[in-house]
């Protein structure tokens, strides 16, 4: 079969692999569509080391099942799906506590050395599948990877019902988390970000105040908005010292600051504000099986709508590579972008 195989640094070719097959308790599934994530494209510049050549890339994806293996029973041939992309053992204190995200044994689809999905087909273990309802396409079903990191995210925020929340960065994860927030009731959404494109995307996703701090005191505007007190939770989902302070520094007094983003190894914050204000850090990771789970009830019930987030629809084989080359150096106004068998 055809894949997109990773073979060093910028150096990503369409190459021809052996077919897959399912195994005992696998199911084998024809991708429809994968989408290309910020974490893949530092892989392909050979920013983090956690791309091994060769390996195929992608894990953020949907498609239909083409066969199963012995011993599966509640998925047949045919149905459509997205995967947990993270196969766990099932056996370690994280996995026994129900945090499989953090399994000590776990293997992260299309990182490292484990084969991903930006290829005709994948066989994974059949437990890692969720049903797509007829309503969601396999460009959103294909959303469920990112959006299932904002809703940890968001789960760690607690209840946001009446509350100013501020989202800062308005990249893929920033305005998934946006969409999420809106849905938990709050008082007022601010979000910001230095591009004039993307904020108009959030626009569209319901915020209610979108914020270019280039050409606006963010600080002042949320502060004006809120009488002076700052905002309940502000999400941060770039991971840069400019931004978690920007974000810090539109808390409340006692606020809860989130922080999803995970660009730089180290970011440098005003501890004396965080301590003498009594400001409250959680770092959101990766998310467990139960909140993968709660996206994909969303969307299969149609309670949330992510399509404004793709920005492109490609055709894999065609032009995966130039677009991995196009977004490690000009991604210009693309924020999503789905690759297409």
């Amino acid at each position: 079969m055809k894949a997109l195989v990773f073979y060093g640094n910028e150096d990503l070719r369409l190459a021809d692999v052996a077919d897959p097959k399912a195994g005992p308790g696998e199911a084998l599934i024809r991708v429809k569509a994968c989408g290309i994530c910020g974490s893949d494209v530092h892989g392909y510049l050979g920013i983090t080391g956690r791309r091994t050549p060769p390996m195929v890339m992608g894990h953020e994806f949907a498609g239909e099942v083409a066969a199963v293996g012995p011993g599966v029973a509640d998925i047949r041939v045919g149905d459509r799906v997205a995967p947990y992309p993270v196969v766990f053992c099932g056996e370690c204190a994280a996995c026994r506590a129900g945090n499989m995200h953090l399994c000590l044994n776990k293997r992260a689809l299309g990182v490292l050395d484990c084969d991903g999905a930006m290829a005709e087909y994948i066989a994974i273990p059949a437990r890692l599948l969720f049903k797509l309802s007829a309503n969601v396409s396999y460009d959103v079903g294909a959303m469920m990877e990112p959006l299932a990191v904002a809703m940890r995210g968001v789960n760690h925020a607690g209840d946001l019902a009446g509350k100013t929340v501020l989202v800062v960065g308005a990249g893929t994860i920033g305005l998934l988390a946006l969409a999420l927030v809106k849905t938990r009731h709050p008082a007022q959404v601010f979000v910001s970000d230095l591009s004039d494109a993307r904020l108009a995307v959030a626009g569209r996703l319901g915020a209610d105040c979108a914020v270019n701090p280039s050409k606006e005191d963010l600080a002042a505007a949320v502060r004006a908005a809120t009488g002076g007190a700052g905002a309940d939770v502000a999400i941060e989902a770039v991971g840069a010292t400019p931004t978690v302070q920007q974000a810090m520094s539109c808390l409340r007094t006692g606020g809860v600051g989130v922080w999803i983003g995970n660009s730089a190894r180290m970011v440098s914050v005003n501890m004396q504000e965080i301590v003498t204000r009594e400001l409250r850090v959680a770092g959101s990771f990766l998310y467990t099986v139960r909140e993968f789970g709660e996206v994909v009830g969303l969307l299969n019930e149609g309670r949330l709508d992510v399509e404004p987030v793709i920005s492109l629809k490609a055709p894999m084989m065609e032009e995966g590579i130039a677009l991995f080359a196009k977004l490690a150096k000009d991604p210009g106004p693309l924020i999503k972008v789905i690759l297409n068998n």
